[in-house]
């Protein structure tokens, strides 16, 4: 699953390097709503559907993007129709599939996305790039070992009346990762908070100081770097987090060697648990700030102007988190990716604001995360604005793809890391309503 351990850590070396050549996906003969999903920008498909007429086609697109609002009654009664189309393209079915098995997934109705999943690979498998051809079997690889596993659940405890119901402090692990200490099956130990993870995520050894029964089947999937990962699956019956209880939590389990990251000379350090985005999913509303992780009760009721003051949309393409940014006055989407150290731009980026690179520094940036190290050149931005939800930021020391590079990364315009955090004062997602807020917000 694409973005599922997005801890990337990166050293740039100032070496000579030539320049990139690169084109933009052909999307000729298409049209404007599937170029608008091609090329993920959300905000376009948005307007552009209200200049479509009602029908089918307006219904797919209409139901797509209530996928990637989390608007998930609404997808099924637009696209379920559709699934007996035989008049859509492969491009199309696909589009309707996958759709359908991510609102199955984000409901923890595992047996579902599963029979769908294998719908779309035997029906309308070339209707997919290569990468996201690539991308639906290690999903579908995945969701078959979880097709009896029960749906994940949350309770609130009893905080504070308006006090949110988790309040942790957060820690730095030896990566420089974002940590809170949690204590599951009676065993303490430091989570990594990672937004990228698609899937909470656990070392073998770690999971066998926690009892958990890994599943008898295997899958695999590609990690920051591209190296594949085995990996197989279990379920945590209890997770507290602070006035939070979850209950059956899906993780996958990694081979420790796969766990196990470089942290400086020749120490290496071994991860032993990830929070991913389904365990965020659930806490509703979540807080990243300084030396503070919170969740629940965070923002005010639903309805109230000052609901959406300062914030912009979230868009969920699968379980990856995309905020919709502004950059040299045009609307792109970018991962949100709390696992990673630093902020880094795709070839999407650099295609599309080619006049920042007219005398670029050039480097290498190497990239250490599961199961494998990558050596990238890229260009080096000093500074660059991002406006995120109505708040101009300021990045420095800004790595750019300056090629493509055939992985999924080459869809999404760059990977926004921790750094956003601290230069925007804090964020706050509403994973509810898919509302990203920056800096401090009153209740």
């Amino acid at each position: 699953m694409r973005g599922l351990l997005a801890l990337v850590f990166f050293l740039l070396l100032f070496v000579p390097s030539a320049a990139a050549r690169g084109t933009a996906a052909d999307h000729s003969g298409s049209s404007r709503l599937d170029d608008d999903v091609a090329q993920l920008r959300y905000d376009d498909l948005a307007k552009d559907l209200l200049q479509t007429p009602p029908g089918r086609i307006h219904d797919l697109f209409a139901g797509v993007l209530a996928d990637r609002t989390s608007r998930f009654d609404e997808a099924v009664a637009l696209l379920s129709p559709l699934l007996s189309d035989t008049s859509l393209s492969a491009s199309r079915r696909a589009l309707v599939l996958g759709s359908l098995a991510d609102v199955n997934v984000k409901r923890f109705r595992y047996s579902e996305a599963s029979e769908l999943y294998v719908r779309l690979l035997s029906t309308a498998a070339d209707g997919l790039s290569p990468e996201m051809l690539k991308d639906d079997q290690d999903d579908s690889a995945t969701l078959k070992l979880l097709v009896n596993a029960p749906a994940q659940t949350i309770q609130f405890g009893g905080g504070s009346s308006g006090a949110p119901e988790v309040d942790l402090r957060t820690h730095s692990d030896p990566l420089h990762d974002i940590t809170v200490d949690l204590t599951v099956h009676g065993v303490k130990a430091p989570w990594i908070l990672d937004t990228g993870a698609n899937f909470s995520t656990v070392s073998a050894s770690f999971a066998r100081k926690l009892g958990l029964t890994p599943s008898r089947g295997a899958a695999q999937t590609e990690g920051a770097t591209g190296a594949e990962n085995p990996l197989h699956t279990a379920i945590i019956d209890t997770l507290p987090i602070g006035q939070a209880m979850l209950h059956n939590v899906v993780v996958l389990i990694l081979p420790d060697a796969n766990l196990t990251i470089a942290s400086g000379g020749k120490k290496r350090y071994l991860i032993p648990a990830i929070l991913g985005y389904p365990v965020f999913q659930s806490l509703g509303s979540i807080r990243f700030r300084h030396h503070r992780f919170q969740a629940g009760n965070l923002l005010p009721a639903r309805g109230e102007v000052s609901r959406r003051d300062r914030s912009s949309p979230i868009y969920m393409e699968k379980l990856n988190v995309l905020f919709s940014c502004r950059s040299q006055g045009l609307a792109r989407s970018f991962l949100f990716d709390s696992g990673a150290n630093t902020t880094t731009f795709f070839f999407p980026y650099y295609r599309d604001f080619r006049a920042e690179f007219l005398h670029p520094t050039q480097a290498t940036r190497r990239s250490f995360g599961a199961g494998g190290v990558a050596s990238d050149p890229v260009y080096l931005l000093d500074d660059t604005e991002l406006e995120v939800a109505g708040r101009r930021v300021d990045l420095q020391h800004i790595p750019v793809m300056k090629a493509a590079q055939h992985t999924l990364s080459d869809e999404f315009e760059g990977s926004l890391g921790r750094d956003l955090i601290s230069a925007a004062g804090g964020l706050t997602l509403d994973l509810t309503d898919d509302r990203v807020y920056a800096g401090r917000v009153r209740k």
